[in-house]
């Protein structure tokens, strides 16, 4: 459908909401352009104005002049794969084969749209499975996209402050589970807004003997290990970040050798005597962080993925290889081999020269 209006249309919403809650069931009369026009109206409020505007140019130029007339409710992952396809191979014949980025970003755009639909009864859930269009080795990365970034950050805002400050150390600032365990609150300087990562938390093995020497078992303790001094790092975070540890210092008054992220009380786990008191469990922060990815719509939501998500937005930023590497805690190749797919290359440099 060339020359597909994307303006919200408000008259097409109340028919498509009356149509649908009046009967309580989803309705095959409900097209796919439609249901866009409602789900853009549904995320303005939660995106930047330019990633909505790239959003909306998207679904206008490559999307919905394919799907934009089908019946919503007829719509299936075979039909997506079918059209991206196309538009990652050029083989549509209009247009030049597009990014492999770009491709992935258009799949989770029409996935979000068909997750909304869904939970407004608009349409039946639509079982796409896993991202397609962009290849993923056991070295290569696939982050959030900024939708569901806004949407998790959302999910949070219901959670309490020790939820968003676990999601938003690895969001924004890069660190690992371990680092994020071991961070302490005498690691943080609100002052400065510098935020020093040199220490982990780990789990560790021991074998303790019962009775005699020949009977013994494992037991899990906890230790604190100091990072080698190539993944030592200090560095200023992002003002979200340093905003919300401000509150939280605020609120919570901590001992400044006490953990930032707390132990979860309600998990009633049995703990080592040779365990920090108050150390956090990195099982039970993983299993939050999971919760909250699927109350978000994200499945399998990992801590490894937000720091993807962090390297990639650094980048994106405008962020430098080396630069990002020191504060990641990682070697230059180790980054380029990972995110490389998300470098943009900048010869712009070159009309300097001589």
């Amino acid at each position: 459908m060339p020359g597909t209006r994307l303006k919200p249309d408000i008259s097409i919403k109340e028919r498509i909401y009356n149509d649908n809650f009046s009967s309580g069931l989803c309705n095959n009369k409900i097209l796919v352009q439609e249901l866009a026009e409602l789900w853009f109206l549904d995320i303005k409020s939660v995106m930047r104005p330019s990633s909505y505007a790239l959003y909306q140019n998207y679904a206008k130029k490559y999307i919905l002049p394919h799907i934009g007339g089908m019946p919503a409710a007829g719509f299936n992952a075979s039909i997506l794969s079918e059209v991206l396809r196309s538009l990652y191979t050029g083989n549509n014949g209009k247009e030049e084969a597009l990014s492999q980025y770009t491709v992935y970003l258009m799949e989770s755009m029409v996935h979000s749209m068909f997750h909304y639909g869904a939970e407004k009864k608009l349409v039946p859930e639509v079982p796409f499975g896993k991202a397609e269009f962009i290849t993923v080795k056991k070295k290569e990365t696939m982050p959030l996209t900024e939708l569901e970034v806004q949407q998790l950050l959302y999910i949070t805002e219901e959670q309490g402050i020790d939820l968003k400050l676990q999601i938003f150390l690895p969001l924004y600032a890069g660190i690992t589970l371990s680092e994020l365990c071991g961070l302490k609150w005498e690691d943080i300087n609100i002052k400065t807004g510098e935020i020093n990562v040199h220490r982990n938390l780990v789990r560790i093995q021991n074998n303790i003997s019962q009775g005699n020497k020949d009977s013994k078992e494992m037991a899990t303790s906890m230790a604190e290990c100091e990072l080698p001094e190539n993944m030592r790092r200090k560095f200023i975070m992002p003002e979200k970040l340093a905003s919300l540890l401000k509150i939280a210092l605020c609120a919570k008054n901590p001992a400044s050798e006490s953990y930032v992220a707390e132990l979860d009380k309600k998990a009633g786990r049995k703990r080592n005597a040779a365990m920090p008191e108050d150390a956090p469990d990195g099982r039970t922060l993983q299993y939050r962080l999971k919760v909250a990815g699927e109350k978000a719509g994200i499945k399998g939501l990992t801590f490894k993925i937000l720091r993807d998500t962090f390297a990639v937005m650094c980048l994106q930023a405008g962020g430098d290889v080396y630069s990002l590497a020191y504060i990641m805690g990682t070697g230059v190749p180790a980054l380029c081999d990972r995110y490389g797919q998300w470098m943009v290359r900048n010869d712009g440099f070159l009309k300097g020269i001589g």
